[in-house]
Order: C-alpha cells, then sequence, then structure tokens
C-alpha cells in the first residue's frame, strides 16, 4: 500500500459525528445547521476509502452522499469520487493534495483540499484535523472557475470510538 494511501487512512477511517452549518449567501439554498454523521471504510486491499455521509436538518429534510477517496500514483494526486442524492453524474473525480488548508481557522493547519469541477461550477472540500480524532470540514462554491470561493457547508466533527 503507497505511504499517501495509509495517511489518507489514518486521517479519514472511522465513525464521526458532528455539526454542519449551511453557510448564508447566494450558493446556499437555505441556511441550517444540522448533525452529520460519516462512515468512512477501507476498501479493497486498502487502496480505497468509501465515506457515506448524511446531513440531518431535522424538519428541513436530510442531504446524503456517497464518496470515494483513493490515490493515484500514477498523477501523484488523491481524488474524490462523489455522488449525492442530487442526482448529478460526476463527469470526472476530484484531484485533492494534503497541504496548508486555505481558509483554516488554525494557522498552519494541514489537510486534504479536493476541488470538484462540473458544469454548474466549482466545489472545493476541505479537511483538516487540528487536534487527534477532532475533523474540520469546508465545502465552498465558486462560480468564476475557482477565482473567488463562496462558503457553503462548514462543519466539526469527533472521530467516535
Amino acid at each position: 500500500m503507497h505511504e499517501e494511501m495509509r495517511r489518507l487512512i489514518a486521517a479519514f477511517a472511522g465513525d464521526w459525528l458532528g455539526t454542519d452549518a449551511v453557510q448564508s449567501g447566494p450558493a446556499a439554498s437555505s441556511n441550517g445547521v444540522g448533525k452529520g454523521r460519516m462512515t468512512v471504510r477501507p476498501a479493497l486491499n486498502g487502496h480505497h476509502l468509501l465515506l457515506d455521509y448524511v446531513f440531518d436538518r431535522g424538519a428541513d429534510g436530510t442531504f446524503a452522499a456517497h464518496g470515494v477517496l483513493t490515490w493515484d500514483p500514477d498523477v501523484a494526486v488523491h481524488l474524490l469520487f462523489w455522488f449525492d442524492d442530487m442526482g448529478y453524474v460526476p463527469a470526472n473525480p476530484a484531484p485533492g493534495l494534503w497541504g496548508p488548508v486555505e481558509g483554516a481557522e488554525e494557522p498552519g493547519a494541514e489537510g486534504y483540499t479536493f476541488i470538484r469541477t462540473s458544469p454548474r461550477g466549482r466545489a472545493r472540500h476541505r479537511y483538516w484535523w487540528p487536534v487527534p480524532d477532532h475533523m474540520e470540514t469546508a465545502i465552498d462554491r465558486s462560480a468564476d472557475g475557482g477565482l473567488t470561493w463562496t462558503p457553503f457547508l462548514k462543519g466539526t466533527y469527533r472521530r467516535q470510538g
């Protein structure tokens, strides 16, 4: 198993519970705070991670997604394949790298940043760990090819068990 995949598994694998908040602004169809749950498991001899995500906003409904995280050694990049209950099929996986996390509240924070591109614009997924077993997440949207980003979703999670 590649060292990058070991790092990905160490960071992500487990059951995570937390709070997500849809940020106000033009990228959000509605605001709101809800409970987030992620289950992340290694698959296929540890070559991939399967991520199942649910954002429950009670009476305002739920949002569910399934992701596959992996490392492509041929091009030295992490990849995120993202499917959600909005029904859009990704044309390509989102490339990502480990490094400084732009916009993180913790100075010098390092983590993963993935950028998805679709006909509807770009989405930047950021994941970082300020302390062990505590994950911060953020999704931003861009309608101008990534020149400017608008916050969409912010989450704080704790690894369970």
